[in-house]
């Protein structure tokens, strides 16, 4: 006897099998999936929410941390995020050229193209940039939705 597919079964079934699924099953699956992928987001969300007010209240400094509860011990961990205004960078590294030195050796240069700016290039310019711009895939997403039928 065939054992029915559910998300519960899903992992229990060889590739060649859910492959040749009808795709209203398969789609009945996937919204399945997205729908329990949506609840479990909200309650991590949830949780962080009590974990954050209940062990990170009070702490204002950078670094890890650790707090005990009930024999357990709860590391909590709060990352530095530095932001760097342009302005006061240009500034800086043009003090640093006007005192001789190569700001290179304090500040890290990088240089990006937007794709929509690549895009809107001259084709003499895009030109001159392509040998240096690699296109590479993402992960393929999906969408599924009933087809629209003719009307007869």
């Amino acid at each position: 006897m065939n054992m029915p597919i559910t998300l519960d079964t899903l992992p229990q079934h060889p590739p060649g099998v859910l492959d040749s699924l009808p795709i209203d099953i398969l789609v009945s699956l996937k919204e399945q999936a997205d729908a329990h992928l949506a609840s479990a987001s909200q309650m991590v969300a949830i949780l962080h929410g009590v974990f954050e007010r209940r062990y990170a209240a009070g702490l204002n400094s950078t670094g890890t941390h650790h707090r005990q509860d009930g024999g357990f011990d709860i590391k909590v961990t709060i990352p530095k995020r530095v932001e760097w205004n342009a302005e006061g960078l240009d500034r800086a590294v043009e003090t640093i050229r006007s005192w001789g030195e190569d700001p290179a050796e304090y500040v890290d240069f990088k240089v990006s193209v937007q794709e929509r700016k690549y895009d809107a290039w001259p084709s003499a310019i895009r030109d001159l940039f392509e040998p240096a711009r690699t296109v590479k895939t993402g992960k393929p997403q999906f969408a599924v939705s009933a087809a629209k039928r003719e009307a007869a």
